[in-house]
C-alpha cells in the first residue's frame, strides 16, 4: 500500500526510504547461528526475517499483524515461509534458531 502511494507520486522519495530500510535490515539481519555458521538472515527475505524475530520474541500471529498493520493470514505465510526455509517445525525451535 506505502509503495503504490508513495512510488508513483515521490520516485526519489520512494528509493531513498528502500536504501535506508535495506542498508538498515542489512546490519541488523546479521544474526549469526553457530549450529549451522550460518548468518540466520541468508535465506530469509527482509519481511520473513522480520516476522521471524518478532515471533522468536513471543509475540503472536496477532500482535504482529496489529503492529504491522496486515493480515493475520499474511503473518501466517510469512512465519511459515521462514520456518520452512530455516528447516525449524515449532515456534520453540524458532526461538532457539533466531536468538542463540
Amino acid at each position: 500500500m506505502l509503495e503504490a502511494t508513495i512510488k508513483p507520486n515521490w520516485p526519489e522519495d520512494f528509493k531513498r526510504i528502500i536504501d535506508i530500510t535495506y542498508r538498515f535490515s542489512s546490519g541488523w539481519r546479521r544474526v549469526h547461528n553457530p549450529i549451522t555458521g550460518h548468518d540466520v538472515a541468508d535465506d530469509l527475505t527482509t519481511t520473513e526475517f522480520a516476522m521471524a524475530m518478532l515471533a522468536a520474541r513471543s509475540w503472536t500471529n496477532q500482535e504482529i499483524a496489529e503492529y504491522l498493520n496486515i493480515s493475520i493470514n499474511t503473518v501466517k505465510s510469512h512465519i511459515s515461509e521462514a520456518m520452512k526455509k530455516l528447516n525449524v517445525e515449532n515456534r520453540k525451535d524458532l526461538k532457539q534458531y533466531m536468538l542463540r
